[in-house]
């Protein structure tokens, strides 16, 4: 069965024949048209020929390079141009138009000391952090934070954009902080940023560069929030323009400008004129940026298309690509570049813990679901080989790798939850009063369903009884932010940044607590956690750790292995070496600091 993991929000899979075999062989030839303001992909026949004569070496110029448009393939749609409504993952374009306070440190990922890979956008902690916005922060007490304002710092100056002409590329302030802040958090439940204990914040002008926030000690970690998860914006744009806000008034002071919008087609960004950063380590130093001319994000759904453009060079860029497909373009295009991450698990079963008549109340039946899973046949088959099973609450990744408990060094107890034993797992059943088992359904979205049914196949070898009940992406999201699941919920634990909140058994409503647990010693771990992420990550590290050995043991969830995910780019791309995100959710907003080799795309053909 050559299945695939699919995290929620992944588009479906279709087949397009693809380009690029041996000499004087007949293929198929996928183009990406641009033409017409839309994304076209056609196949058509044609025969490729090699010839035997290698071309001459070019010469290509050395060092950073101003000019060029890179085009980079989505299957993300921007649904919101303002972060006051909806989900903040959806105004992916502030990503690139706008400046939250804080901001993952280039100098600390593969161009400087490689602490951090930035290869996905789950990463926030406060010491891989610097200053954007603010140029600098204090914590005075825990509860509280100090930010000073960046001198210098102006909004985009863009004679074309009505609301751009309006704030007239005047300097950002106090003022714009607080009432972006107060906005984001006071917009219950609208703005996604006031569905956590954020929106208790409050804020206090010091001066005309310098505010003050004061958070609840118990959330006291959601500083990251505040500092980098909140694109500042100008106020006097929504109060003319009302909110949430049409892409034709975007302004911010991001390295780019968004430009165009065509739905279902293209996202057109143009480098801002005033903006302020300089290139922090590397050959650039002290380069003004961005050296790009322009983003373009293709908007591409269907994955097959998706890798044809990469394949044909008509985007430069694609970003988070299954084992699968990863595969195969290493294989037909080997002149690609790539890295290979792992995120986060692709989904867990959640069960209703809190129900005293549900079987999965007692800590016994549970341990006997994870015994009756055969994490490791579904590794080598379903995953192809290459996998973590210990990938709940955290996979282990670079950047949060002294806070992951490997599984070997993991108590006993815990280890044996991932040996696949049904003559163990049928007598904790029994011991727990279900000796012949028992009937359950667990909800989930369609793309899950392929990957349940081979747990369900596992599960009724020890007499459970598992109906899947698939739902649609959109209902099924109803479904799992209103709560409204009785049993079982197969749905993504979400990211590792919320660990030290411990986000899975502590969190309310608004939280991945979807097993719904309540548990003293989970409360506890997360309280110290809040007295140590902001001013000592290591010790909240190690806390989080040894919470993992207490956590494993009580089986809340049972997770699917994660996969790695992989980037990909051409090799014109210079200055870059697989980022995604700089920081908590800043999908492209390396950008800026990559160029382009026109010279190098030219002399491969392109």
């Amino acid at each position: 069965m050559k299945n695939k993991i699919v995290w929620v929000v992944v588009s479906c899979l279709m087949v397009l024949s693809l380009l690029i075999v041996s000499c004087e062989e007949e293929t198929k030839k996928t183009t990406v048209d641009e033409g017409d303001d839309t994304v076209k992909i056609t196949t058509s026949e044609e025969k490729l020929t090699v010839d035997d004569e290698k071309d001459e070496a070019v010469e290509t110029p050395k060092g950073p390079q101003y000019g060029g448009t890179i085009k980079i393939g989505t299957s993300f749609e921007p649904r919101r141009f303002d972060e006051s409504h909806g989900w903040t993952t959806d105004a992916l374009t502030m990503k690139l138009t706008h400046q939250e306070l804080m901001m993952g440190d280039w100098t600390l990922g593969p161009a400087g000391t490689g602490q951090v890979d930035w290869a996905q956008g789950s990463i926030r902690k406060i010491d891989l952090e610097t200053g954007c916005i603010a140029e600098r922060w204090e914590l005075p007490e825990i509860g509280t934070v100090i930010f000073y304002i960046r001198e210098g710092v102006t909004f985009a100056m863009d004679p074309d954009n009505e609301a751009s002409v309006l704030v007239g590329g005047r300097s950002i302030t106090a003022d714009d902080v607080i009432d972006t802040l107060t906005l984001y958090t006071t917009n219950f439940p609208i703005a996604m940023i006031s569905m956590g204990d954020t929106r208790f914040s409050t804020f206090e002008k010091i001066d005309n560069m310098t505010v003050k926030a004061t958070l609840p000690v118990t959330a006291f970690d959601d500083v990251g929030i505040l500092g980098d998860f909140a694109s500042i914006v100008a106020p006097e744009v929504g109060e003319t323009f009302g909110l949430p806000l049409d892409w034709r008034y975007s302004v911010g002071t991001g390295p780019f400008m968004l430009k165009d919008f065509i739905p279902g087609s293209t996202v057109t960004f143009a480098r801002s004129p005033n903006y302020w950063e300089k290139d922090p380590i590397g050959e650039g130093m002290g380069n003004d940026l961005p050296y790009l001319d322009g983003v373009k994000l293709l908007i591409i759904p269907d994955d097959s298309s998706r890798q044809a453009a990469l394949r044909t060079a008509k985007i430069d860029n694609l970003l988070g690509v299954g084992w699968e497909n990863a595969n195969e373009l290493r294989k037909r295009t080997p002149d690609l570049m790539s890295k290979k991450y792992f995120a986060v698990a692709p989904g867990a079963i959640w069960m209703r813990t809190d129900k005293a008549d549900t079987p999965y109340a007692k800590k016994d039946v549970r341990r006997a679901l994870m015994m009756a899973t055969d994490f490791e046949t579904i590794k080598e088959t379903y995953c192809g080989g290459e996998a973590q099973i210990l990938s709940w609450p955290i996979v282990e990744m670079k950047e949060f790798k002294d806070a992951y408990l490997p599984l070997e060094e993991a108590p006993a107890s815990v280890q044996e939850l991932y040996v696949y034993d049904t003559a163990k797992a049928k007598t904790l059943l029994a011991n727990a009063g279900y000796p012949d088992g028992f009937k359950t359904r667990i909800d989930c979205v369609s793309t899950a369903a392929d990957y349940l049914a081979i747990i369900k196949d596992m599960w009724s070898k020890v007499g459970v009884d598992l109906t899947i009940v698939p739902y649609e992406g959109s209902v099924f999201s109803g479904i799992v932010w209103g709560r409204r699941y009785e049993d079982m919920v197969y749905t993504s634990p979400g990211p590792v940044a919320n660990l030290y909140l411990a986000y899975w058994y502590v969190s309310g409503p608004f939280g991945a607590n979807m097993s719904y647990v309540d548990d003293p010693v989970c409360v506890a771990a997360k309280n110290k956690m809040m007295n140590l992420s902001m001013i000592d990550p290591a010790q909240a590290d190690a806390t989080n750790k040894e919470l993992m050995a207490y956590v494993l043991d009580q089986a809340w969830a049972i997770p699917a292995p994660a996969t790695p995910l992989n980037n990909f780019w051409w090799p014109w791309i210079k200055n870059y070496h697989g980022e995604a995100s700089l920081g908590y959710d800043n999908t492209f907003n390396y950008t800026k600091y990559i160029w382009m080799d026109e010279a190098l795309k030219e002399s491969m053909g392109y």
